[in-house]
């Protein structure tokens, strides 16, 4: 009796046709066999790219300052438009309307705020604002310098700005609210709104 490994066929051949297995063409039949079992279809190469995902913006942070009426910023210039574009402010007045009146808190010197150099803050106490009083609306108007403000070619600057425990409050662009609203050395005072962030240092 042969032994099982003998009996067990090693491969499915096929049907091999009768004249090859008793003339010289069996070898080629067999290799025809042979290649056309082994040889596994070649899997199609995933080409796709991931798609890549747009940075979320950012979103505003609530304030440790909340209902001290303290109003407290600081300004970082985080994308300049050129290596030494930075944006010079020589001066900036918050005007406060609320339901029982105005408050204005001006701040004077140079305000420089370049990625290179460092950051600028500016700061209101707002605690004679009436606690029973309603925030309408904040505007911090910004007074470029009549020199060097913001060149005229600046479209792509970017400043974000955080209260002074480093909670995000909002970001300011040259295109979407300096030059791209026409203001620029010889139109000097570029307002930003602060309604959202003045109402929460006042608590309301």
């Amino acid at each position: 009796m042969l032994p099982e490994k003998w009996t067990t066929p090693v491969m499915e051949f096929g049907s091999l046709p009768a004249h090859a297995i008793t003339s010289g063409e069996l070898k080629e039949a067999l290799d025809a066999v042979v290649a056309a079992t082994s040889e596994a279809p070649q899997e199609a190469q995933d080409t796709t790219v991931a798609p890549t995902l747009a940075e979320s913006p950012k979103e505003p942070q609530d304030t440790v300052a909340a209902g001290t009426g303290k109003f407290s910023l600081v300004f970082s210039q985080t994308v300049m438009s050129c290596g030494s574009c930075g944006i010079w402010f020589d001066s900036a007045k918050l005007v406060v309307e609320h339901s029982e009146g105005t408050l204005t808190s001006s701040q004077s010197g140079s305000l420089l705020i370049k990625k290179t150099r460092g950051s600028g803050s500016f700061n209101a106490d707002l605690s004679a604002i009436p606690s029973s009083a309603t925030i309408q609306n904040a505007t911090l108007i910004m007074s470029l310098n009549a020199h060097e403000g913001i060149a005229n070619s600046d479209y792509t600057s970017v400043i974000d700005v955080y209260d002074n425990s480093g909670n995000f409050v909002r970001t300011i662009t040259a295109r979407d609210d300096i030059r791209g609203k026409g203001y620029d050395k010889g139109n000097p005072n570029v307002p930003i709104d602060f309604t959202d962030y003045t109402r929460q240092v006042h608590g309301q």
